[in-house]
């Protein structure tokens, strides 16, 4: 379709010589990564698991928006009601745009978008310029800011498409703790689940809570009744205590495989920490194990465990951490090759 100015929606700083702004809600725009509109999770089920998750359920990490172009310039412009803060997010994570297009069936990164300035709750304009050719374009959203609604800006009289699948269409679910959500990443699609998006051509979604991934009955339940690719769960880092994890890692496993009896479920330890501390890595990574081996002796043949203790290995360990608990770009991309490895193995 040709986009024209009739097809736009008026914002606060819209004129005659502004882009075309168009609601990403409509087609042939394709979201990803939500269950409706921008929340990751119903806001029932999320006020059911805990306070925190219902607060955080909101933040868009993961989420896309999918469409084909030939417009020379892009703009985005999302309206929001509040963002995550904290030392460990910087802002081209908290509240940064990513911009890929699609290029011989592989994502090459193409840009970061920001507006010029938050204005109160919103964004300026502030166009990213290309050629006029078509490519096909994934914006990822921030990985802790909470949407109510987002716009793309194109030229007037430009082409606007549907972009096609992805090669495997049915996503992969990602649950856990803040190192699921991206805490730590240095943009919106440098967490791990993104990476390992981009690697395999797989849809899928983020279901990382930081600091609130606790493998509560009604988060599990929901995660239980979606369709899935793969399943891959990485909780440990929140729960209390070893005792805590215990007492949910295996009820979790046999809710989504008495619903899903066929689909693959990667089950993750957590990563090193480059600190001393008190918490029992060896201890959790036990009990996450057991979970595994309790599950082949009961006949289980498509479930998979992965030692996060070991996915930093190699030069520069110490590095790929930001704080010494949450990874940076680097930890994330060695996650990736390890639990990605697995799940290409499994989604085929």
């Amino acid at each position: 379709m040709i986009v024209t100015r009739e097809m736009g929606v008026t914002l606060p700083h819209t004129t005659m010589n502004s882009p075309v702004y168009l609601d990403v809600k409509n087609a042939p725009f394709r979201l990803y990564g939500f269950d409706n509109r921008f929340e990751r999770v119903p806001a029932e089920i999320a006020k059911a698991t805990s306070e925190s998750v219902e607060r955080l359920a909101r933040t868009s990490a993961g989420g896309r928006v999918r469409f084909r172009t030939n417009s020379d310039y892009i703009v985005v412009h999302g309206d929001f009601d509040y963002t995550e803060n904290g030392t460990t997010w910087p802002i081209a994570a908290q509240a940064g745009f990513d911009i890929y297009f699609t290029e011989n069936s592989k994502q090459k990164f193409r840009g970061v978008f920001g507006g010029s300035k938050p204005t109160g709750q919103n964004y300026s304009e502030n166009r990213l310029r290309f050629t006029n050719e078509m490519k096909d374009v994934t914006i990822y959203f921030p990985v802790v800011t909470a949407f109510t609604n987002m716009y793309i800006g194109l030229h007037e009289g430009c082409v606007l498409e549907e972009m096609e699948n992805y090669k495997y269409e049915t996503p992969v679910v990602f649950y856990g703790s803040s190192i699921v959500h991206g805490v730590g990443a240095g943009r919106a699609s440098t967490p791990y689940p993104s990476i390992i998006s981009r690697r395999l051509d797989c849809n899928f979604r983020n279901l990382g809570f930081g600091g609130a991934a606790k493998a509560e009955k009604p988060i599990m339940e929901y995660i239980a009744g979606l369709d899935m690719s793969v399943f891959v769960y990485d909780y440990d880092h929140n729960a209390p205590d070893t005792e805590h994890l215990e007492k949910t890692h295996y009820p979790f496993d046999k809710i989504i495989r008495d619903k899903n009896p066929e689909l693959p479920i990667v089950m993750v330890s957590s990563p090193p920490s480059p600190q001393p501390c008190d918490r029992d890595f060896e201890g959790r990574k036990r009990v996450i194990k057991a979970t595994y081996e309790r599950a082949i002796k009961e006949g289980d043949t498509n479930v998979y465990f992965i030692d996060g203790q070991t996915m930093f290995d190699g030069e520069f360990a110490d590095c790929c951490t930001v704080d010494g608990c949450h990874p940076n770009d680097l930890g994330f991309y060695r996650m990736a090759i390890s639990i990605g490895a697995v799940v290409e193995k499994v989604i085929k």
